[in-house]
């Protein structure tokens, strides 16, 4: 059973988990590669071990939307069909780091008569999802497109970053594309504020890694 990782017992130090859920092993993926393809059925929901991983959408007008960047011991998946198995994932899943580590439960091996704490553990983790959609909503609502650009490389540095001291290491690798795409926001305003941040020594980037200098001062 030790290939068998209880997600009562994976402590990642960031989140607690529903028990009773049991997540087997995806396999270890390369920068780039495909956890799953938007219209795949979704009858898993996955969870990242090391790494991070992109949720994207493909828009009928072609463009790619960016729903979300999970990071270690996060949990996705589309969650309806916890209760509509028929359901197809509406994105895809790619990774954004090498050696990203994924593993997965099948949503038919989730018993929740059994394991009824796992309800109140799903729901929270349901609830925690749309809170981060609600708060992306009001930023692109009330504040101007370098705040929300700052929010979210700021985000990404407190979900995945590693402290050395006073400074952060991000390592995902993020195009101004992608930064755009999360900020809600244009690409050309991406690299105005991140070139502002260099020159002001706030950070140093390059296209799979920024160091922050420090993340309390990101905004003054």
């Amino acid at each position: 059973m030790n290939h068998i990782n209880l997600l009562s017992d994976y402590t990642s130090g960031k989140k607690d988990f529903p028990t009773g859920l049991m997540f087997l092993p995806f396999k270890k993926l390369g920068k780039f590669q495909t956890v799953y393809r938007q219209g795949d059925l979704a009858n898993k929901l996955f969870m990242v071990k090391s790494g991070s991983v992109k949720l994207c959408e493909l828009a009928e007008s072609g463009e790619q939307v960016i729903h979300a960047i999970k990071t270690e011991g996060e949990i996705f998946g589309e969650w309806d069909a916890l209760f509509h198995p028929e359901i197809h994932f509406n994105n895809s899943a790619i990774t954004l780091s090498d050696d990203t580590e994924v593993h997965y439960i099948k949503l038919s091996e989730i018993n929740l008569e059994t394991y009824p704490n796992s309800v109140a553990g799903l729901s929270a983790l349901i609830l925690e999802d749309f809170k981060k959609l609600n708060l992306r909503h009001k930023r692109l609502l009330n504040k101007d497109a370098a705040y929300r650009i700052k929010e979210t490389l700021l985000d990404l540095a407190q979900k995945a970053g590693q402290k050395f001291g006073d400074e952060t290491l991000l390592k995902i690798w993020l195009s101004h594309e992608d930064i755009a795409k999360l900020a809600d926001t244009s690409r050309q305003t991406v690299t105005t504020v991140m070139n502002e941040l260099k020159t002001k020594k706030k950070i140093i980037y390059s296209r799979d890694r920024i160091l922050f200098r420090s993340l309390s001062n990101i905004h003054h």
